[in-house]
């Protein structure tokens, strides 16, 4: 293949678009610009979210979305005390610790805070069972 190919955008449906604008900026997202009732857009890093109004009623889907932090702990008390809705508390994995948050538009994403060394421990144990 020639050229390389990128995630550039990812949109998510809202059903009110207002909160959810408010709730990405207290993740300390960049509101990049906003069309009144039509369209919202953020600069997450490299990646744009856009936010797309929909008539449909909020209903809690899994969006696949991991918004990657460096302290989780930090963040869920800061994002608690701002209203922002835990569905799990920190659960910890072989890669890391994680946690679900839902935006006012039901869609479900994780913080994720990786632990490299666990990762390592982890890629060789796995590596010396196959063995």
């Amino acid at each position: 293949m020639s050229q390389q190919i990128k995630v550039g955008m990812i949109i998510l449906m809202e059903n009110n678009l207002d909160a959810a604008i408010e709730f990405y900026k207290k993740l300390g997202f960049s509101l990049k610009f906003h069309v009144k009732e039509k369209w919202a857009e953020f600069n997450v890093g490299d990646i744009k979210l856009g936010l797309c109004p929909t008539n449909q009623q909020p209903f809690e889907r899994h969006t696949g979305m991991v918004l990657e932090v460096k302290d989780i702990k930090q963040i869920r008390n800061e994002l608690k005390s701002n209203g922002v809705e835990f569905l799990t508390e920190i659960k910890e994995a072989p890669h890391g610790f994680m946690a679900s948050i839902k935006d006012p538009g039901g869609n479900i994403m994780d913080l994720y805070q990786p632990t490299p060394e666990k990762i390592k421990e982890f890629v060789q144990k796995v590596v010396k069972d196959k063995n």
